[in-house]
């Protein structure tokens, strides 16, 4: 069976191990390279990274990969995912690839691919790769391996008809992300629109660090950072959109009387607000205000938005007061994108923060853009005299909801293990229908989740069951490895 690299979102790995070591990162630099050159006479590609240690190494030998194959590199360093996404799309590169593992400690790291229009890779060009890269002898031998540059002057004289290979270079550019930023301020109203509004900036010690703080304050915006002191191993560490970073961003938020508090991730592809009273309020609650905000001025192409099996059920409540219909696919805002572009649909998202907005030429998951988006929201929301934890409490009720976790050492069908599917059917029946069961492999972590939500359950009932199943999980992968 072919190994399949690609998870969820992109390549994840530690730091190190395979796939993600030097040797092997060189050797899906190659695989890019030459994809590249198929689909363009002078290929360049696009390429930032997060701020963790192993980023500069891993960085090196995808660069060394894509130029032996005679690509150009437009190297923007340290840059949000989203940032990178706009700026392939924009400046006519082939391929956007991002060094990061998102939300994921320090060691972890790893590789996501967008194509040329800042979509993230399809299932057919993340396959491409994997097998170019797997197969990575025959790269050397249609004609793409650089020989000495001495024995290539002397085979090809000066004004011969057959040009040589020559191989890529690097070209480092502040400009270029100042064209992301340049972006911003403009769909925003220029420097000083939001001026008047204080704000808690949860950089998570990742790529939103310098430019999320920059952005803010040009359009006037009062910021207080957090965990924007990146030192390579500090990224997501008690801060950001995991565990306990949103609730620490709370209490910057109640102690600042600020009016808003951002959680971002490591990448910044992902975002979460805290209210005025320090409360997390996530991806369904934000899908939820924008669904009315695009509904109010008949932007909400189909009425729809799109979501994963994640999403609390109070979303579906939630949107069908206002006659808008929740349309669902697996986890992983790639899906939600895809789904969007079939159904031509604007707005989607996932739970954890994963907010598209397909305007303003956004073709992913922008966390700083949907900060600038909420604020601007905000603004308006004061001048009716309402907050933002009124909002958020009046638009989404959430249904009792439990996640737990457990890490696992293989990932076997969970439809092949008979005491997983069993348990499932008896907690599903303990529970009664209006009951939602999701288990789930995490598709970036050796992680298995059980996540069960139900309207008119207690929490208590819903926890047990949803242990039950884990244990059942853990359990059954034990017994087979």
């Amino acid at each position: 069976m072919t190994t399949r690299l690609f998870g969820t979102d992109g390549i994840r790995a530690r730091a190190g191990e395979w796939p993600l070591t030097p040797e092997f990162t060189l050797r899906l630099g190659r695989a890019l390279g030459h994809l590249a050159r198929q689909r363009s006479q002078t290929p360049v590609i696009v390429v930032g990274r997060d701020t963790r240690r192993s980023g500069a190494l891993l960085e090196s030998a995808l660069l060394a990969g894509i130029m032996a194959q005679g690509v150009d590199v437009t190297l923007l360093d340290e840059f949000t995912t989203p940032g990178v996404s706009f700026l392939a799309a924009h400046h006519n590169a082939v391929f956007g690839v991002v060094i990061s593992a998102s939300h994921n400690p320090y060691w972890d790291n790893g590789i996501k691919v967008f194509d040329g229009n800042g979509f993230k890779a399809s299932d057919e060009l993340e396959l491409q790769i994997e097998q170019l890269a797997l197969d990575d002898g025959q790269l050397w031998h249609e004609n793409n391996h650089l020989p000495l540059l001495g024995a290539l002057r002397a085979q090809f004289p000066e004004g011969a008809d057959q040009a040589p290979l020559l191989p890529g270079v690097v070209q480092l550019t502040r400009d270029l992300g100042e064209n992301y930023v340049s972006h911003l301020l403009r769909v925003f109203g220029g420097p000083g629109a939001l001026r008047g509004l204080r704000v808690v900036l949860d950089c998570a010690n990742g790529a939103a660090s310098y430019l999320a703080p920059e952005v803010f304050r040009r359009l006037g915006v009062e910021v207080v950072g957090l965990n924007v002191w990146p030192n390579g191993v500090n990224i997501n560490v008690h801060c950001g959109t995991e565990g306990d970073g949103p609730q620490r961003a709370g209490l910057a938020v109640t102690a600042a009387m600020a009016d808003i508090g951002f959680v971002f991730d490591g990448d910044a592809d992902r975002c979460k607000f805290v209210d005025e009273t320090g409360v997390e309020r996530d991806g369904d609650y934000i899908l939820a205000i924008l669904a009315r905000d695009l509904l109010a001025q008949g932007k909400l192409s189909g009425n729809t938005v799109v979501t994963t099996q994640m999403a609390n059920l109070g979303l579906d409540l939630s949107l069908r007061e206002v006659g808008v219909r929740l349309e669902r696919t697996q986890v992983g805002d790639k899906w939600v994108s895809q789904c969007m572009r079939d159904g031509g649909f604007v707005l989607g998202g996932e739970q954890s923060g994963h907010i598209i907005l397909f305007e303003h030429g956004l073709t992913t998951g922008d966390g700083l853009y949907t900060a600038l988006r909420m604020s601007q929201l905000l603004l308006s929301q004061r001048e009716r005299g309402q907050s933002f934890s009124n909002l958020a409490s009046n638009v989404l009720r959430k249904a009792p909801q439990v996640l737990v976790k457990a890490d696992v050492p293989a990932k076997p069908a969970l439809e092949d293990l008979p005491a997983v599917q069993e348990q499932i059917q008896r907690s599903q029946a303990a529970l009664g229908a209006d009951t939602l069961i999701n288990v789930r492999y995490s598709g970036t972590e050796p992680v298995v989740r059980v996540m069960i939500q139900g309207a008119g359950q207690r929490v208590e009932a819903l926890q047990g069951e949803a242990q039950a199943i884990l244990q059942a999980v853990v359990g059954s992968i034990v017994r087979n490895t």
